[in-house]
C-alpha cells in the first residue's frame, strides 16, 4: 500500500458548525481555535468557536466524521472504490473489514451529493447531452439505470438520479439540470431516442401560457408551453438490426435546426450526435465495480449501489483533469540552453496535463459559505 502524505486543511477554510452561531458556515472569520489534538497517528484538531462557544471536531460535517480507522487507510478505501475495486476486493488488498469498506462507500457517496448540491448552483451552460447507462441490483431480473446530464464543452456532469428506467426518471433528470442552469430558456439538448426526453423538453426548458377563453362559457384552456427561440431538442436515434448498427436517424423535436447549428459551430461538431455522454458512460463503468457489463459484478445492494455512483461522480468532476482543460506552458528558468526565440510548435500546441489539476470551470456566481464539505 502507497504511503498517504495526510494534510490539515488551513484553519481559516474552516466554520463553525452550529447552526445558531451568527457566524455559522462562514469560512475565514478568525473565530476559530485549536483547543487540543486527539487520535494517536492522525492528531485531529478540536477546534473551538469563540463567537458561540461551540466545540466540535474538524472533521465535523465531512466524510470521515466518526471514522474509526486510520485516516490513510480511509483515504485509501475510497480511492481504490473508485478506481473500479469492489468492496470485497478493496477489503482484501487494504486488510480491511468489508463491512468497514460499505460503510465508508455510503458516506463518502453521501458527503459527494451534498457538495454537489451545495456547489452545482446557477451552473451558465448552453449546451447538454443525456444519456442512460444499464446496470442491475441484487439480481439481472432488478435493473438498475443511472441517467446523467453532462456539458459537452467542459465535460462537467451536471446532474445524475438513479432509478428504473421510466419517464419518472427522465422527469428528476431534466428538473434537477433545470434547477442548477441560470437560464433554463438557452439550452440546446442533443438524446437519444427516449420518447420521455420529446414529452417533457417543452414543460421544463419551455415557457408556460394560458390561451385565452373565446367568449365567457366553457372549461379555461389547459396551461401550454411554448419553446423559445433560445431552447432546442435534437434526438441521435440509432437504428439496429440485432446487434448491428444499421442507419442514424436525426429529429429535430423542439425548437430551430438554427439553434442546433450554433451550438454544433461552438462545439466544433459536424452533425448532431453524443459523443461526450457516451465517452463518460465508458469512464463510469471503469470506475465503478457495479456497472461493469455482462458480468456478476452487480452490486448486492442498491444503497451501495447509489453511494458508489455518487461517489465516482464528485471524483470524476471534481478530482481528476481532463485533456479539454488548456492552460500556457511554464517558462523554464535557470537552464544555460534556454532559447528565447518564438517557436511554431510552441504557440500551436498549448496544451500541458498535470496530474493535479482541478476543475476550473466557473460553476457558480453566488457567494461562496465554508461549509466544511471540502
Amino acid at each position: 500500500m502507497k504511503i498517504i502524505e495526510i494534510t490539515r486543511p488551513p484553519l481559516e477554510s474552516l466554520a463553525c458548525v452550529n447552526p445558531e452561531c451568527n457566524l455559522y458556515g462562514k469560512a475565514g472569520q478568525g473565530n476559530l481555535r485549536v483547543r487540543k489534538e486527539y487520535g494517536q497517528h492522525d492528531r485531529i484538531r478540536y477546534l473551538r468557536c469563540c463567537e458561540c462557544q461551540e466545540e466540535f471536531s474538524e472533521r465535523k460535517n465531512t466524510a470521515l466524521w466518526n471514522c474509526k480507522i486510520a485516516e490513510e487507510k480511509a483515504v485509501a478505501i475510497v480511492e481504490h472504490l473508485s478506481e473500479g475495486n469492489s468492496i470485497k476486493g478493496t477489503a482484501r488488498l487494504l486488510r480491511a473489514d468489508a463491512e468497514t469498506v460499505r460503510r465508508l462507500n455510503k458516506r463518502a457517496g453521501r458527503h459527494g451529493e451534498q457538495y454537489h448540491d451545495g456547489k452545482v448552483q446557477e451552473v451558465e451552460v448552453e449546451t447538454l447531452e443525456a444519456d442512460e447507462r444499464h446496470g442491475f441490483v441484487a439480481q439481472k431480473s432488478q435493473p438498475a439505470w443511472e441517467a446523467e446530464l453532462m456539458d459537452p464543452e467542459s465535460k462537467f456532469v451536471l446532474s445524475h438520479v438513479q432509478g428504473r428506467r421510466d419517464e419518472e426518471l427522465i422527469r428528476r433528470l431534466l428538473e434537477d439540470s433545470a434547477d442548477r442552469l441560470a437560464d433554463r430558456h438557452r439550452i440546446a439538448l442533443f438524446t437519444d431516442g427516449d420518447a420521455s426526453y420529446a414529452t417533457l423538453f417543452p414543460e421544463i426548458f419551455g415557457k408556460p401560457y394560458r390561451p385565452v377563453r373565446k367568449g365567457n362559457q366553457g372549461r379555461i384552456p389547459n396551461v401550454r408551453y411554448r419553446i423559445p427561440r433560445s431552447a432546442a431538442h435534437v434526438q441521435v436515434i440509432k437504428h439496429r438490426q440485432g446487434k448491428r448498427l444499421t442507419s442514424l436517424e436525426i429529429r429535430y423535436t423542439h425548437g430551430s435546426q438554427k439553434r442546433i447549428d450554433q451550438a454544433l459551430t461552438q462545439l466544433g461538431y459536424q452533425v448532431p450526435n453524443t459523443s461526450a455522454i457516451e465517452r463518460r458512460n465508458g469512464t463510469a463503468r471503469l470506475m465503478s465495480k457495479a456497472q461493469v457489463r455482462k458480468s456478476l459484478a452487480f452490486a448486492k445492494r442498491e444503497d451501495q449501489k447509489t453511494a458508489l455512483g455518487w461517489w465516482t461522480t464528485t471524483v470524476y468532476n471534481w478530482c481528476r483533469s481532463h485533456r479539454s482543460l488548456r492552460c500556457p506552458l511554464p517558462e523554464p528558468q535557470g537552464k544555460k540552453s534556454i532559447n528565447h526565440a518564438l517557436r511554431q510548435w510552441l504557440s500551436a500546441w498549448q496544451i500541458q496535463f498535470l496530474p493535479k489539476l482541478r476543475y476550473s470551470f466557473p460553476l457558480s456566481t453566488r457567494h461562496r459559505v465554508g461549509d466544511n464539505l471540502t
